[in-house]
């Protein structure tokens, strides 16, 4: 039992590492715990290739790389041209490289502890990461022990606590926003579309309980988490009151809404509980719902920061960098922090439109590998356009974990295939 426990413990801190990178205090800053996974991957990839006798890299994944340096490529053309040498999405190629080495030393670490990886095990462990970091952010909020235990490893803490933000191991503003968000469709895609976790009541309890987690204290971590929140509720809510082909409710149906129904309420109840009585989880709702709050106590569905979003719509003023950009990036280059604003200004719609189409391709491709991913896929794709509207950033790093795993629908035409050339033979 302890060594389950503890084997467990070690592939949870492997996935945070990637999911959300850190910096150590005893290494160089150029350093993350990111890169430290990627050779890892590296590592087991060539280990692998050896042993196999070959080198194995599907046609999605060089299609994926592809279009990763063409976008790069021309990032490369825009800010040469404009003579910036502004190199912030010029070398995305090494940041998808990274990514998908990465996500292959997750991968392969999650096969030494379990000997096969699907997309139930990664999408618990990051359910794991997500709760980890969820509690590691309290405990780092309300223990000065463990606050000072983090920060003795690392680095890069000191403006969180400046500016009065939680902060989990890694997980800080925007970026947890983004991450805790993903991780929130994805288990939503587990307890909608999963056959194991349906008809497994412990399965979908313990789902909702940590998805619950990670929306209430993600969203006071970084706001941003409400995004995915919402959109896995509404997964998970569309699931559960679709009738079955025919007009006729199952008994899974029922216990599956019976099930979401009580654990929701019963974390309204804790959450209204603790709200009244204890000052600090009345700082973390306040904070991570302060758009709901505004709007029940004064009817505007507003935020401080989305106040300041609305200045920050700024576009060119002639053709020329609406099509070439001009090869700068950043609040303080272009007075916008907003993501359409930023990418426009630095390689034009040109370049905005080859990233959009790097990203609709591979969730394309998750949505033909995997069983019953359509809802996902879209979530996932949406979820990107989405955050554009805030700030400039990318969620490939699911995509890189799921091009690792085996796709089921994969198998099933491979295996169809070779018993057809079988039969024929």
């Amino acid at each position: 039992m302890f060594r389950r426990i503890l084997i467990g413990f070690i592939l949870t801190l492997v996935t945070s590492f990637y999911v959300f990178p850190v910096t150590f205090t005893f290494l160089p800053e150029a350093v993350n715990s990111k890169m430290l996974v990627a050779v890892f991957g590296i590592v087991m990839f060539v280990y692998d290739c050896i042993r196999k006798k070959a080198m194995e890299l599907s046609q999605p994944t060089l299609i994926a790389m592809m279009l990763a340096l063409l976008f790069s490529l021309w990032c490369m053309f825009c800010v040469t041209v404009a003579g910036t040498y502004d190199l912030t999405y010029a070398t995305y190629i090494v940041s998808f490289l990274t990514w998908m080495t990465g996500a292959y030393g997750v991968y392969a670490a999650l096969r030494i502890g379990y000997g096969e990886v699907d997309l139930w095990l990664m999408i618990r462990y990051l359910a794991l990461v997500g709760v980890f970091q969820c509690v590691s952010a309290v405990l780092i909020d309300n223990n000065v022990a463990f606050s000072q235990f983090v920060d003795r490893f690392v680095s890069g803490n000191e403006y969180y606590r400046e500016h009065g933000r939680m902060y989990g191991v890694g997980a800080a503003l925007d970026p947890a926003g983004i991450r805790f968000s993903v991780i929130l469709v994805m288990m939503a895609h587990q307890f909608s579309a999963d056959p194991d976790v349906r008809s497994n009541g412990n399965y979908q309890t313990t789902n909702m309980i940590a998805y619950a987690v990670i929306l209430i204290i993600g969203s006071t971590i970084s706001r941003t988490t409400i995004v995915g929140g919402a959109m896995g509720v509404a997964y998970m809510v569309l699931t559960l009151i679709r009738l079955r082909q025919g007009g006729f409710v199952t008994i899974r149906m029922v216990r599956g809404f019976f099930i979401f129904i009580m654990v929701l309420a019963i974390i309204l109840v804790v959450s209204v509980y603790f709200y009244r009585t204890s000052r600090t989880f009345e700082g973390y709702l306040r904070f991570g719902f302060e758009a709901f709050f505004n709007w029940a106590e004064t009817g505007e569905f507003r935020t401080h920061s989305t106040d300041e979003l609305s200045e920050m719509w700024v576009w060119p003023s002639d053709m020329r960098t609406w099509i070439l950009g001009r090869g700068t990036f950043g609040v303080f280059a272009n007075d916008t922090d907003i993501g359409y604003c930023n990418f426009t200004f630095y390689c034009g719609l040109i370049g905005m439109f080859l990233f959009s189409l790097y990203f609709l391709y591979v969730h394309l491709v998750l949505n033909r590998k995997f069983r019953h991913f359509g809802i996902t896929s879209l979530l996932l794709v949406a979820l990107t356009f989405i955050i554009w509207l805030k700030v400039t950033t990318d969620i490939f790093f699911i995509d890189a974990l799921l091009f690792c795993v085996a796709g089921d629908v994969e198998e099933e035409e491979e295996g169809a295939a070779l018993q057809k050339e079988a039969a024929l033979a």
